[in-house]
């Protein structure tokens, strides 16, 4: 049994924050019965890279899937700022987010150019996507975030297939900050690549996020990293948080907890209030 969680509540100088993202007592549950998510509670202020972490199956994917709807709620509610997410504000919502996968998610026997473009396909015209004709501001924008994120010219007309893995996650985050989205969504997005490479896309991401003011949500499960590039580190643990603050709190005992369920109880505190950090 885990004990109480630790959370942080976004402040700044002594205030609090106002949300981008609000998550109040969010819960999925499938048809089995499994609880995907159960009574997550969380406030993400602008700007912010907040690192979802957890082992596999602890609803890390799943919380980050309700923010753009591909995961419907069974219950509960997700803001965007002052917008709740509803099937009448879907699209909207959409519109202001983009998201970073796992496994890229690029078109292989398509250029680099292509792959980024296809990040604006919900705002253009499909015919203009069919015929690969975008405006030339679209083309321009394509071709400064490839640049922002370390690809050179010559990389506009190469196949995703020919890239490395490192390259193609590039790819992955231009395609995100194309149309300058509010959220980003980063599932596992350093899951298949090595260390040093790993280091070098999160700094990216994390970087390229704070120049347009984005604010991330990045899953993961290596610890090391979250406590390197995190703002803010949300443990889950079976659906529900069970740690919220900052790096620097996240040390061997809530790690083990997270992971090992490992943490000693108070069998007093177990149904009180989570400690504010």
């Amino acid at each position: 049994m885990l004990g109480a969680a630790i959370t942080c509540a976004a402040r700044s100088n002594g205030r609090e924050v106002q949300p981008h993202l609000s998550f109040r007592d969010v819960r999925k549950v499938y048809p089995d019965g499994v609880a995907a998510l159960d009574g997550v509670s969380a406030d993400v202020p602008r700007g912010q890279f907040c690192v979802v972490l957890g082992p596999s199956g602890s609803g890390k994917t799943t919380l980050l899937r309700v923010v753009n709807g591909l995961t419907q709620l069974t219950s509960g509610e997700m803001r965007l700022g002052d917008l709740p997410l509803t099937p009448a504000t879907l699209r909207a919502i959409r519109r202001r987010v983009a998201m970073v996968h796992q496994l890229f998610s690029l078109i292989e026997r398509a250029s680099v150019a292509a792959n980024v473009l296809s990040g604006a396909i919900a705002e253009v015209p499909f015919w203009r996507v069919a015929l690969g004709w975008y405006p030339k501001a679209l083309r321009e924008r394509a071709c400064e975030v490839i640049a922002r994120v370390g690809l050179d010219q010559i990389h506009l007309k190469r196949r995703a297939s020919a890239l490395s893995g490192g390259q193609q996650q590039r790819v992955g985050i231009a395609r995100a900050l194309l149309l300058r989205p509010e959220v980003i969504l980063a599932d596992e997005p350093v899951a298949s690549l090595d260390p040093a490479i790993s280091r070098d896309i999160l700094g990216l991401l994390r970087e390229a996020a704070r120049e347009q003011g984005a604010t991330v949500l990045c899953s993961l499960h290596q610890t090391d990293l979250a406590r390197e590039f995190a703002d803010r580190i949300i443990g889950m643990r079976k659906g529900r948080v069970v740690f919220d603050g900052p790096p620097h709190l996240f040390d061997a005992r809530a790690e083990s907890a997270l992971y090992e369920g490992l943490m000693p109880v108070n069998k007093a505190q177990s149904k009180q209030e989570p400690i504010h950090a």
